[in-house]
């Protein structure tokens, strides 16, 4: 009981931080949103009528398996391109203004699809989507890390994951509305729907939402640094004070060890860092994730369902349980633990997809079993999987370096998800390799090498604060002691002590 209203006081301290991270988010339903609705205008007629091509020999328009491929994972090199020129971006404008920049970079997207007449505008408005989409999903963590109470950090962040689940979520029900439209509006109207999330966003972060008093002070702006604290945590001079202390004292201790690019590709701690952070992301993607969110309505078509929209609809809604579900799990089990099970979980569902698309005989059992699978698939992969992932790559991502180390991670998310969108029409269609449902079993042997090598390489950071996490790379700690170990430098630890005290002390009065 004690527990939970020292939880319950800690929220009600902190509701201003809380609230404007949960804002934030709102960005990643940009991400979701372009995911799933470009993977129902697939399976639009008009689409397929005007980018497709007349196959005489089914007397129907068709797309051919390479021009999905394109049209689909052109957007994730937009989005490469976004996150590896995310730090300069930020170092530059901040991670609030980063996020203006992205806004922008939708709506110009936006326009080009809308208004495109040939294959060219339409990749270059995706080309423009997806600079925005990686941005975002670089920014978004930073900001959330940096802004949000150390002890709701875990549960903040996956909340990234679950505006994006809603995003994908949306992105269906809109093509659900439209998909019944005999004109170009069946696929322009959930184009042209994306202009809502920057009309959303922009003015929170006009009205309300601060720039990261962390970058505030590495630019030396130390007044609006305090404006920025006093936002995020309402008028308590005492603790905003203690803050700014104790933040510029990190930043300058940041100093003496000035970071730069080469570091990432040293074996040292900050090489580390970045080996760990791009593999982990990889691990993500080679769960083969995007085969259903770019694809998803596609696969089911071809493998004899109907109702496929109305399916995909339920595919996004019913791992919800397990995002919040993860919130408490990341924090009470630990990140690396979730891990495992997820990554494990996700191997046997999809070896079993493989196996149920290997029969010799297809029934409607089957089908249904492989529909039963990728639900299943959504959830445990929802369990943890895909928001512990950016848990962790956020947490990893500390010291001078931490936006190149937050930026090459997430650039190796997106390479690896082009890498999943643009070779699955070739592996999957019947015009190419025609493995259909046989896929699962590269996924699933792809899942079986990331439990091991999160089993023997991944560190535990739940329960660590950003600081302490960075000294325990500096030291080398193995990643199987991460947990346990309890030796942090003594100046440091009584700074966090201090800050902590600062902490409690403004919750008791609250």
């Amino acid at each position: 009981m004690s527990s939970q209203m020292s939880v319950a006081a800690s929220a009600r301290a902190e509701w201003r931080a809380i609230a404007i991270c949960l804002f934030i988010t709102i960005a990643a339903f940009q991400f979701g949103f372009d995911s799933s609705y470009y993977s129902g205008i697939l399976a639009m007629e008009p689409f397929i009528k005007e980018y497709g091509h007349y196959d005489s020999a089914s007397g129907a328009y068709v797309l051919s398996a390479s021009m999905q491929s394109l049209t689909t994972s052109i957007i994730n090199v937009g989005e490469l391109v976004g996150a590896l020129s995310s730090f300069v971006v930020d170092d530059r404008i901040g991670r609030r203004g980063g996020l203006f920049v992205s806004s922008a970079f939708v709506v110009a997207g936006v326009i080009f699809q809308v208004a495109a007449d040939d294959l060219g505008l339409l990749i270059v408005g995706r080309l423009l989507l997806g600079y925005a989409v990686g941005l975002i999903s670089c920014l978004v963590p930073l900001y959330v890390a940096d802004c949000s109470p150390a002890r709701f950090r875990g549960a903040l962040v996956s909340i990234y994951q679950f505006d994006v689940g809603l995003g994908l979520l949306f992105g269906v029900v809109v093509d659900n509305a439209t998909k019944n439209r005999n004109d170009s509006g069946a696929y322009r109207i959930p184009m042209g729907v994306q202009l809502i999330f920057p009309v959303i966003l922009v003015p929170g972060l006009i009205l309300f939402a601060p720039e990261s008093p962390r970058w505030l002070l590495t630019k030396g702006k130390v007044e609006e640094a305090r404006k920025s604290l006093r936002r995020l945590h309402g008028d308590r001079p005492d603790f905003i004070e203690s803050e700014i202390l104790y933040i510029t004292g990190l930043i300058e201790e940041e100093r003496r060890t000035e970071g730069s690019w080469m570091d990432l590709l040293k074996w040292n701690a900050d090489g580390r860092k970045a080996y760990l952070g791009m593999a982990l992301q990889a691990w993500q993607q080679a769960s083969g994730i995007n085969f259903i969110t770019s694809y998803g309505i596609v696969f089911f078509t071809a493998i004899g369902i109907t109702n496929t929209f109305l399916i995909q609809m339920g595919l996004y809604l019913v791992p919800m349980p397990a995002v919040w579900l993860n919130q408490y799990c990341v924090e009470r089990f630990g990140r690396r633990a979730m891990l495992l099970i997820s990554t494990s979980a996700v191997a046997v569902v999809l070896l079993i997809v493989g196996g149920a698309g290997s029969a010799s005989d297809k029934t409607l059992a089957l089908d249904q079993t492989i529909v039963a699978m990728v639900y299943i698939f959504m959830i445990v992969f929802n369990l943890a999987l895909g928001p512990a992932v950016w848990v962790v790559t956020s947490e990893i991502s500390t010291g001078p370096n931490r936006s190149k180390l937050m930026a090459t991670s997430t650039g190796a998310n997106w390479f690896c998800s082009w890498l999943v969108t643009f070779t699955f029409p070739y592996l999957f269609d019947a015009d190419a390799a025609g493995l259909s449902a046989k896929v699962g079993f590269i996924y699933g042997g792809l899942m079986i090498g990331a439990a091991t090598w999160i089993f023997f390489f991944l560190p535990e950071t739940s329960g660590r604060t950003l600081e302490e996490i960075q000294v325990m790379f500096q030291q080398g700690i193995p990643a199987r002691k991460f947990k346990t170990y309890q030796e942090i430098d003594m100046t440091r630890q009584l700074a966090l002590e201090e800050k902590e005290g600062a902490h409690v002390t403004e919750v008791d009065h609250v």
